[in-house]
């Protein structure tokens, strides 16, 4: 019984683990997408400028 104690404690301690993980790449993918699309706005207006 204390083995599987432990070992279904432990198999939640890595789901949740994997779900933070999942969590924190999608948060980074969203930051990403979020400064690439500032950065080809920044480049249009600056080009725009310069005509």
């Amino acid at each position: 019984m204390a083995d599987n104690y432990l070992e279904n404690h432990h198999n939640d301690f890595l789901k949740r683990k994997a779900r933070k993980e999942a969590a924190r790449r999608h948060r980074q993918h969203l930051y990403l997408e979020a400064y690439r699309k500032k950065m080809a706005q920044q480049k249009k207006d600056n080009q725009e400028s310069q005509q």
